[in-house]
């Protein structure tokens, strides 16, 4: 359902809920629009993630996902080979230390891609949760400070979120009350989108309705999308408030009348010059790279580079040269965010040292015995991976299963697995064949359906559309096997499996044709 802002504003205030009642999206939303600072806890089953928010912005996500670690992820996607991966690990147990600075000293990647990789990951972890369709979550407001640097944009999150993982159900009744009402494009969302951030068919959609208001009905011709991708855009769009009914726009004040006479020109100033800004070199970007991953483990004497014996005569020139040499205007767009965000950490540990009080304090903080470092994995930690969940070796399970034949038992393996790990579309296309495989005749609808969800995800995922393609001509519908299987002959390349695929396809043609 489409929530009104007060609604809104109760979720936000919620210390707990039912995901299936108020939806990931929904609560995320809530809380990101009422700037919340908190943890959320989402539990599922056996499956459960936390969630850290600092003013409504998610900065850090933790959960018992074996799949979800940063090792396992880049694995995932094909930054380290497994055994390189292991060895790091193991290193970064034996050291205390995070695996992302082990990975940096030993040169496997520089600190601007891990920072780049921590996003990723994190991105993909709170994805996750739009996948839910029960669990429940509660929020404390009595967290530790995250050290995380990273940030994420919820609006882009659940435009991207809701893309993937909405179900039909949630889409028609949300957009179903909608159904008859002029929509239109909101001046002023809460969590602004810049346009560059749009899809092509989120823009097109916020373009026609900042032209004028229209239904749902007249939107579709104009920005030529089908009914079905027209409704799910739509309800992403409404749960940010990018779109709204048109009597829920806010009134802009009429412009006041120029205070000059009717007929006196009005002078255009000459446009400015904008100076060339000058090339960053790649070891300050490289040294920004590395200060932004750790400056939030460090105290303000650290991050500065202040001796606390001279703090008091020190600081300021300290704080001057940390503040000259990260200055955010001097790094490209690309940069330019971290170094606003260090600049600014910069400003607030200078204006701890200011402190006479807060000093002294910090000062005797030093002096006591050293903790371990802030956010180092204690070996501790890694001594209870047998708790952790991992979906890897649930779909191995399942893959052995099904080669044997026993496919029920594979079902089950094979849905653990894709309810641990949904964004695996691969999980997803082997269970939807594998159950076809149990009954072909009872189960190919259904079958098709998983690989058409699949395929709506990702065109080009090759294992959905052979297996598309292997489900219809069972059934005869030769002329359409033929389009899956062709498609999939570019993606799975070098599997063979369509080519024989397409070989059978012609040989039962030339069969059907002789009968």
């Amino acid at each position: 359902m489409t929530f009104s802002s007060d609604q809104l504003d109760r979720i936000a205030r919620l210390h707990g809920g039912d995901l299936a009642e108020i939806s990931f999206a929904a609560m995320l939303y809530a809380l990101a629009r009422a700037r919340r600072t908190t943890c959320v806890q989402i539990q599922r089953g056996p499956l459960h993630k936390q969630i850290f928010l600092e003013d409504g912005i998610p900065v850090d996500c933790r959960s018992n996902l074996v799949s979800e670690t940063l090792s396992r992820f880049m694995v995932t996607i094909g930054r380290l080979d497994e055994t390189t991966a292991d060895d790091a690990f193991r290193a970064s147990v034996a050291q205390s230390v995070r695996f992302g600075d082990v990975l940096v000293e030993r040169g496997l990647v520089s600190a601007e891609e891990l920072m780049k990789i921590l996003q990723q990951n994190l991105a993909h972890k709170l994805l996750d949760g739009f996948s839910w369709r029960d669990g429940s979550f509660r929020t404390s407001a009595e967290i530790s400070e995250s050290d995380s640097p990273l940030k994420v944009n919820v609006a882009q999150l659940i435009l991207i979120g809701v893309g993937r993982f909405a179900t039909q159900d949630q889409i028609d009744g949300s957009i179903g009350p909608l159904i008859g009402t002029e929509l239109a494009a909101h001046p002023a969302p809460p969590l602004p989108v810049a346009d560059r951030k749009l899809s092509a068919a989120h823009r097109s959609l916020v373009e026609a309705l900042r032209q004028r208001p229209m239904r749902i009905d007249q939107l579709a011709p104009a920005c030529g999308l089908s009914y079905e991708e027209l409704t799910r855009h739509l309800y992403a769009l409404t749960l940010i408030e990018l779109v709204v009914p048109a009597d829920r726009v806010p009134k802009q004040p009429a412009p006041k009348p120029a205070d000059r006479k009717a007929d006196t020109p009005v002078a255009t100033p000459p446009a400015p010059r904008l100076a060339t800004r000058p090339a960053v070199p790649d070891t300050l970007r490289k040294e920004l790279m590395e200060v932004v991953l750790n400056h939030r483990r460090k105290d303000p004497f650290e991050l500065l580079g202040v001796d606390p014996d001279r703090a008091g005569t020190t600081a300021h020139q300290c704080f001057l040269r940390f503040a000259e040499k990260y200055a955010p205007w001097k790094f490209d767009a690309d940069l330019a965010e971290q170094a606003r965000d260090l600049f600014l950490a910069g400003a607030r540990a200078y204006a701890h040292l200011c402190d006479p009080e807060r000093r002294a304090a910090l000062v005797a903080q030093r002096a006591r015995p050293a903790a371990p470092p802030s956010g180092a994995a204690a070996p501790d930690t890694f001594r209870v991976t047998t708790e952790l969940l991992d979906p890897q070796q649930q779909f191995r399970a399942g893959m052995k299963l099904a080669g044997a034949g026993h496919y029920l038992r594979a079902i089950e393996q094979l849905e653990f697995a894709v309810d641990l790990d949904p964004q695996n579309l691969r999980y997803r296309a082997e269970l939807a064949f594998c159950r076809f495989r149990d009954n072909p005749e009872a189960n190919a609808i259904t079958a098709l359906t998983g690989l058409a969800e699949v395929t709506r995800i990702d065109p080009q995922h090759g294992l959905a559309l052979y297996y598309t393609g292997e489900i219809l001509r069972h059934a005869g519908r030769l002329d359409e096997a033929e389009v899956f299987l062709k498609r999939a002959l570019k993606p799975m390349a070098p599997d063979r499996r369509p080519v024989d695929a397409l070989r059978a396809l012609t040989q039962e043609r030339k069969a059907s044709a002789s009968t």
